[in-house]
């Protein structure tokens, strides 16, 4: 059976609502992002990082969330949130790694700083670079959904999944996302998909 190392309140989401999405049985092991758990030798063993999530597939043992759910799609979605061509898993790809490489920092830095960090603490620099590369990029993606459901083809697609969830981050912390609709009412059809309902259990 699948294994995940994680936490309902960490990367590990994304894992666990492709798996719920594709219907899979699998064994889910809480680790929080910041326990000791994570640090000890036999988890560090698996994960030589000290992060999660960790997914063990009988001898496959797999870190780094975006390989975990490219991985699960490719070999158990039959098509579902996958692409059946070279082009279309491509474009998957393209806009999964867009919000990786252009959004996911400052999105992790505005919940950081705002959930985690006393008032009198934060730091103003972070936050407003934080602030000023969303409203770079997120109008990239805003034009995009422009009259779309989801982010690449027709149907939800792991990209859906994985990218919605990391700007919840934001918005979970008071991002103003009302200036780009389109990408508003795209988390919010993600936090409210009955797959991540499922997960919202787990916490």
């Amino acid at each position: 059976m699948i294994k995940v190392y994680g936490s309902v309140y960490s990367r590990a989401s994304m894992v666990l609502c492709v798996l719920e999405t594709l219907g899979l049985e699998y064994e889910y092991i809480p680790h929080l992002p910041k326990g000791k758990e994570i640090k000890q030798d036999e988890y560090l063993a698996l994960n030589p990082n000290g992060k999660v999530p960790t997914l063990i597939d009988g001898d496959l043992v797999l870190w780094e969330t975006q390989a975990i759910l490219f991985y699960l799609v490719d070999k158990y979605g039959s098509g579902e949130l996958w692409g059946d061509t070279p082009e279309s898993r491509a474009d998957i790809y393209r806009w999964s790694l867009f919000v990786s490489n252009q959004l996911e920092t400052f999105a992790l830095d505005l919940f950081i700083q705002n959930k985690f960090v006393p008032e009198d603490l934060r730091d103003e620099a972070i936050i407003l670079r934080a602030q000023a590369e969303m409203d770079k990029h997120v109008p990239v993606l805003d034009k995009h959904l422009e009259g779309r459901e989801f982010v690449s083809g027709d149907a939800r697609t792991v990209a859906d999944i994985h990218g919605a969830t990391i700007l919840s981050w934001a918005k979970l912390v008071g991002y103003d996302f009302k200036r780009f609709p389109n990408v508003d009412a795209w988390i919010k059809r993600q936090l409210k998909s009955e797959a991540q309902q499922k997960v919202n259990l787990k916490a």
